[in-house]
C-alpha cells in the first residue's frame, strides 16, 4: 500500500515538471517572439552634423565662387574621395551638383548630386558605375584626345559614359607623375574638371 503511495507522488511530481517546464519554455517563446516582433526596424544613415556658422560661410563661397550663379542647397563635413567639406548645390541651369572643398576652403572638383546611395567615399573608381557604358569609335577617339592633350604623358584606363548632363564623358587615367584621375569632358569634347583617387597600390 505505501509502495503504491510513493509511486503515485512520484508521479503527480513528474508531471508537475512537466507543466512547469513546458510553462516555462512557452514563455521563453513568447519573450524571442516578442523581443523580435518590437525590434526597431534598421534606421536610416544618420544625418552629417551641420557644420558651425563660420566654417559653413566658407564652404558656401568656395562653391559660389567655383559655380558662379548656383543656389547652395546645404554644406556638410566630409565627402566624395576624401573631402573635408562639401556643398549641395543648384546650378542656374537646374542642375544638383556637390562640390567638394579642402580643408584650405578651396572648391576642388563639382559632381553630380547622387544622393548618399550614389558615390561616397572612394566612390566607385574601380569599377563603371551604374548606367555607365564604354565609349567605342569616333565618341571614345575625340574624348581621349581631349583628355591626352590636358594630361601630356597620361595612360588611359577607360574612357566610358557619365550620368551627368553637364559632363557625359569621363576618362579614367594615370598620369605621369602617378597620380589616378577621373577626368570629366563635356559633350563638345572639352576638359571640365578632373577628380584625384588615391593611387592603387
Amino acid at each position: 500500500m505505501r509502495s503504491t503511495i510513493r509511486k503515485s507522488i512520484a508521479a503527480v511530481a513528474a508531471l508537475g515538471a512537466l507543466a512547469l517546464g513546458g510553462s516555462a519554455l512557452a514563455g521563453a517563446a513568447d519573450t524571442t517572439s516578442s523581443s523580435s516582433t518590437n525590434k526597431p526596424p534598421s534606421q536610416a544613415r544618420p544625418p552629417r552634423e551641420p557644420l558651425a556658422a563660420a566654417v559653413a560661410a566658407k564652404v558656401k563661397a568656395a562653391a559660389l565662387e567655383k559655380v558662379p550663379g548656383a543656389t547652395v542647397l546645404r554644406t556638410e563635413a566630409g565627402g566624395p574621395y576624401t573631402a573635408p567639406y562639401h556643398a549641395h548645390i543648384r546650378s542656374s541651369a537646374g542642375d544638383q551638383k556637390v562640390v567638394l572643398v579642402s580643408s584650405s576652403f578651396e572648391a576642388t572638383a563639382v559632381q553630380a548630386d547622387r544622393g548618399r546611395g550614389g558615390r561616397g567615399p572612394g566612390g566607385h573608381h574601380g569599377g563603371r558605375g551604374p548606367g555607365e557604358t564604354a565609349l567605342t569609335g569616333d565618341t571614345k577617339d575625340k574624348v581621349e584626345a581631349a583628355v591626352k592633350a590636358k594630361y601630356s604623358g597620361a595612360t588611359i584606363v577607360r574612357t566610358e559614359s557619365n550620368g551627368d548632363a553637364g559632363a557625359p564623358y569621363e576618362s579614367h587615367i594615370r598620369t605621369s607623375d602617378g597620380k589616378e584621375l577621373e577626368v570629366l569632358v563635356s559633350k563638345d569634347f572639352k576638359v571640365l574638371d578632373a577628380r584625384e583617387h588615391p593611387a592603387h597600390p
